[in-house]
């Protein structure tokens, strides 16, 4: 949705405006780690000093608003209490004279009081790293091709046509076989339901270890998420902030 009052002549759009902020923004370093589920990651605190230099730098503020739209519990195998919230962050981009509003959903879970909070902050963070085009990496040269234009073309990368296999019949896996399964990726040996699990959580080396499966690792894969054993699994390691 977008709303406009009376402008100056030598007023900047709103638009160009978030354009340049997006330009401004730069790359953000993962300055953050998870040991417990072996990933690296931008705080919140990097990306909010980020966004707030540009947004100020560029003259217009972002409002957060957000709304309760689910809660639930689960009882872990200790008898404790994990608590699930689900919110709607609606944000609103104003310079004073245009206003744009944008939504993104969030979701947090804690064994103590911190869920709404971790929801919250999900929604933030992943609304600014859309709005702005947030990356932990620089543009690699090597992975484009110059053009005759000028400037560079994203090269595609090529793959093999795969001879098709046949089709085994699906094994199905009892809760504790597949909570007990175990795969081999790039970091070492490791149960599939925690890399199920690191992949919900939005951990982008464990979607692409999840992508990379075949056969009966990629069926207990499926059979763990339809059952959503990853939320049990979590339930038994997750200890309250």
């Amino acid at each position: 949705m977008t709303e406009k009052k009376e402008q100056h002549k030598d007023y900047v759009p709103l638009a160009v405006k978030i354009a340049k902020a997006n330009k401004d923004i730069g790359v953000i370093a993962k300055d953050g780690n998870n040991n417990f589920q072996r990933y690296s990651f931008q705080t919140e605190a990097a990306i909010k000093a980020a966004v707030q230099r540009v947004t100020s730098e560029n003259g217009f503020s972002i409002i957060p608003k957000f709304e309760i739209v689910e809660r639930e519990q689960q009882t872990t195998k200790n008898h404790g209490v994990n608590n699930f919230v689900y919110v709607l962050g609606t944000f609103t981009i104003t310079d004073g004279v245009e206003t744009l509003v944008g939504a993104m959903p969030g979701a947090g879970s804690d064994t103590g009081e911190k869920a709404v909070q971790k929801a919250c902050t999900s929604a933030q963070k992943y609304f600014y790293k859309q709005l702005f085009n947030i990356t932990d990496k620089d543009e690699d040269p090597d992975a484009q091709d110059s053009n005759p234009g000028g400037g560079y073309q994203r090269r595609q990368p090529t793959r093999k046509q795969a001879a098709p296999k046949k089709q085994a019949p699906a094994k199905t896996f009892t809760d504790k076989e597949l909570l007990d399964y175990t795969i081999t990726d790039k970091k070492g040996s490791v149960k599939l339901v925690q890399v199920v699990s690191e992949a919900v959580a939005g951990n982008k080396d464990s979607m692409a270890t999840l992508h990379d499966l075949g056969g009966e690792s990629h069926e207990a894969y499926k059979q763990i998420y339809a059952r959503k054993l990853y939320k049990s699994w979590l339930d038994t390691q997750q200890v309250g902030e």
